[in-house]
Parts: C-alpha cells; sequence; structure tokens
C-alpha cells in the first residue's frame, strides 16, 4: 500500500516536472536531468518529513510516559504501580509499550540484576529507548524516593512544573520550524516564477528566442534544481530531534576538559587561548547549570545544603564534577563562607551562575523558615535559567535559517540578471543587423 502510494506521488511530481520542462522551454535532456534531480529531492524531503514525525511521536511518548509516571506515582508512592498504570496508556507492541514490559519484567523478576538495583535496572530498560535528560533525572529521584521512603511532594512537583514548561517551549520551537519551511517553500516557488520574467520580457515582434540560448538553458535548470534541492536542506537542517538528549561524550569531553585545564589550571595561558577557552567552556556551562542546579533543588527537599550538592556528583561527570568536588571541598573547610560558592566556576564570569550560586548560599545557610521561602526563590530561579538556556540550543539549532530563507530570492535575481543581460546583446545585435 505504501509503495504504491509513493510511487503515485512520484509519477506525479514527474509529470509536474516534465510540464516545468516544457513551460520553460527546456530540452529534452535538460528536462529529463530537472525530473530525475526534482524527484530525488522530493525523495529527501519526503524521508525528513517521516523523519520529523518519527521525531514528534518520541518526544510525545516520552511526555506522556513522564507525565503519568510522577503523578501515579505522587498519587499512590509506589513505583512499581506507576509503572503498571503507565502500560495501560501505551500498547504492548509499540516502542514505549514494549519498553515499559520489558522494565516490568525486570522489576517483578530481578532478571540480570546483580547488586541489588533492580528499579534501576528496571529504567534503563526505557533509557536505553529514549534518550532523554530529564527521563534519567525523573527516574533516579524516583529510585531514591523509593529507597529512602522520604517525603518527595516538593520534588514531584518541581519536576511536574518543569515538564510543563519543556512542553511549551517544545511547542514554540516546533510552530517557528513549520513557519520557516512554510515560508521557504513559498519562497522557493515566487523563485522559480521570476525565473520566468525574462521570456516575459521577450519582445516577439523581433523575433528573439532567448530559450535558443544555451546559457538560458542550463542557467535555468540549474537554478530550479537548486531550488528543490534548497527545500530539501532546510527540511534536514529543521529535522533534528524534540528530546533534551544528553551530549558531550567522548571527544567532545576531551575537548573540554583541555580547555578547562587552560583555563582555569595554567593562569599563563596565552590571551587568546584562555578567550576561546572562556567561550566554549562559558556556552557549555550555561547549557549544563540549569540541570545541575534543578536536581541540586530536588536534594534541597530533603537534604541539607552539603549533602544536595554531594549526591548531585552522581549525575554530573567531565568538569561539572570536578567543579562540585572543589566546591565541597571548601565547603566542608569553611561552611558559612560565601567565597566556595562564587568560585564556582568563578574565572567564566557567568552572572547567571553567580546568580543562582548566591540563592543557594542563602538555601544552605539560613534557617528554616527563611530556607523554605529561599528554596521556592531557587526553583523560580532554576525555571528561569532552563527556559533561557533551551531557548538558547533551539536558536543554535536554527542558526543559518535567515540566510538559507534568501536564497531562493537571490538564486533567481542572479538568473534574471544574466537573462536580461543576454536579452539586451541580443536586441543591441538584431538592431544593429537592421540598421
Amino acid at each position: 500500500m505504501r509503495l504504491g502510494r509513493n510511487l503515485i506521488v512520484f509519477l506525479a511530481a514527474a509529470g509536474v516536472q516534465l510540464a516545468i520542462g516544457w513551460i520553460y522551454d527546456l530540452s529534452t535532456g535538460l528536462s529529463v536531468c530537472l525530473t530525475v534531480g526534482g524527484c530525488l529531492a522530493l525523495k529527501r524531503i519526503r524521508f525528513h518529513i517521516h523523519q520529523e514525525k518519527e521525531f514528534e511521536q518520541e518526544y510525545g511518548q516520552v511526555v506522556t510516559y513522564l507525565e503519568q509516571l510522577l503523578c501515579s506515582y505522587r498519587r499512590l508512592g509506589h513505583t512499581g504501580r506507576a509503572m503498571e498504570d503507565c502500560s495501560s496508556l501505551f500498547e504492548p507492541k509499540s516502542r514505549m509499550g514494549g519498553a515499559i514490559q520489558r522494565a516490568k519484567h525486570v522489576f517483578m523478576t530481578g532478571e540480570g540484576v546483580e547488586d541489588g538495583a533492580i528499579l534501576e535496572a528496571a529504567f534503563a530498560e526505557i533509557e536505553k529507548e529514549y534518550d532523554s535528560r530529564r527521563m534519567k533525572i525523573i527516574h533516579t529521584f524516583l529510585c531514591s524516593g523509593d529507597r529512602t521512603g522520604s517525603d518527595s511532594q516538593g520534588s514531584l512537583d518541581i519536576l511536574l512544573e518543569d515538564l510543563e514548561f519543556w512542553k511549551s517551549r517544545t511547542s514554540v520551537y516546533e510552530k517557528r520550524k513549520k513557519f520557516i519551511k512554510t515560508e521557504c517553500s513559498v519562497a522557493a516557488g515566487l523563485a522559480a516564477v521570476l525565473c520566468y520574467v525574462s521570456r516575459l520580457l521577450t519582445p516577439e515582434e523581433l523575433g528573439l528566442h532567448i530559450s535558443d540560448n544555451p546559457i538560458y538553458q542550463i542557467s535555468t535548470t540549474v537554478v530550479l534544481l537548486s531550488l528543490w534541492w534548497l527545500i530539501a536542506l532546510i527540511y534536514r537542517k529543521l529535522s533534528l530531534k524534540w528530546l533534551d538528549s544528553c551530549k558531550n561524550k567522548g571527544e567532545e569531553e576531551e575537548r573540554l576538559e583541555k580547555l578547562y585545564q587552560t583555563l582555569i589550571k595554567e593562569p599563563s595561558a596565552s590571551g587568546l587561548s584562555a578567550h576561546v577557552a572562556k567561550r566554549v567552556l562559558g556556552r557549555y556551562v550555561r547549557q549544563e547549570f540549569p540541570y545541575w542546579l534543578m536536581i541540586v533543588t530536588l536534594y534541597l527537599q530533603t537534604e541539607s545544603g552539603y549533602q544536595a550538592l554531594k549526591k548531585s556528583m552522581e549525575q554530573t561527570g567531565g568538569i561539572f564534577r570536578q567543579e562540585i568536588q572543589i566546591l565541597t571541598e571548601k565547603i566542608y573547610d569553611s561552611p558559612r563562607d560565601l567565597q566556595p560558592y562564587l568560585e564556582f566556576f568563578g574565572k567564566l564570569e557567568l552572572s547567571e551562575v553567580q546568580t543562582g550560586m548566591k540563592i543557594l548560599y542563602s538555601v544552605s545557610t539560613n534557617g528554616y523558615e527563611d530556607s523554605r521561602r529561599q528554596l521556592d526563590f531557587l526553583v523560580a530561579q532554576s525555571n528561569r535559567l532552563m527556559d533561557r538556556s533551551e531557548v538558547f540550543m533551539q536558536n543554535n539549532k536554527m542558526a543559518g535559517m535567515g540566510l538559507l530563507k534568501q536564497l531562493p530570492m537571490v538564486l533567481s535575481s542572479v538568473k534574471l540578471l544574466l537573462d536580461l543581460i543576454h536579452l539586451l546583446t541580443m536586441t543591441m545585435g538584431r538592431f544593429q543587423n537592421l540598421y
């Protein structure tokens, strides 16, 4: 069925391309080239559309699962029964349904678990299918809550609120992407129409046929094919994973480590190398700090400030773990001192990090009543930073779209200019022959 539908689509596309070749008066060979190239570009566009639908479905399954897991755990206070509620939302043969069934099997039987961490092993079955940082954070806290039996209502509220903000940001981001795709497709269509203007301007009474010129034939074919592949490029750049995947593995971690050593451990580094290290590490810390601050905030619901920092190390790695290790050692030596908090990635001079660490210091050192008020403020600050960080990452993913949107009209304008110059040359040559 699907093969037949694809065949119909490509036959229709081939017919449209041949019609375009006839409208622009292209030679048979170039019309065939346009048809083949256009159909290949259409194949890539359809692939990216299908890929985007898969990413959307993946994201929807994760959000639905996490929301139900948190709500059921909040109501039942038991991870196993919460997982049972989640399984009722998905078909057993679906991707998420299959992952939950495997997780339930591990949870019920303990199969393959050697260290007694049954719940962690069960959640790992789902994490294998979906690379989501929020999922890992939520699973970790549910495991901790089951293990310690502590009151986790505050943490659940924070996680549910963060999920709502994440859904809202993603919705806005996807609307922007759809608008850009539509805008670029319309621009490409208008650019194709603009390419036909040179034929409309050709004075028929002089017997001029610009389409007979090889330059017109080749330039028209190249521009029309470029418009097709430009649309395919835009769809490829905008067909990105929706999930907040874990990054900075392997070579990226090594690169960050070298830059960290350059900036933090080598005060004599040259101005240029220090500047580059500062920019790259600053970008990384801006992205990672909100996640870490949320983790610490969740631990602060049940732990002291020092213990919350220590436990947050279990969910971080690389240079962040090193900075937290340094921070906890300094706090151990001077528990009431503000300076260790201010020195957390202090050489990067990031105002949002400084503000977050000051609030964290207030929560850790004030009395209970003051700490509760400061903790509410810390939650709000964490949400603001998370919003800013993810919007920044979304903007980075869409970098260059402004230029790509302009390319269709630029290409058609250059082609029109070439055609008009050639038309002027032909007209002047005809007048010279007449007189």
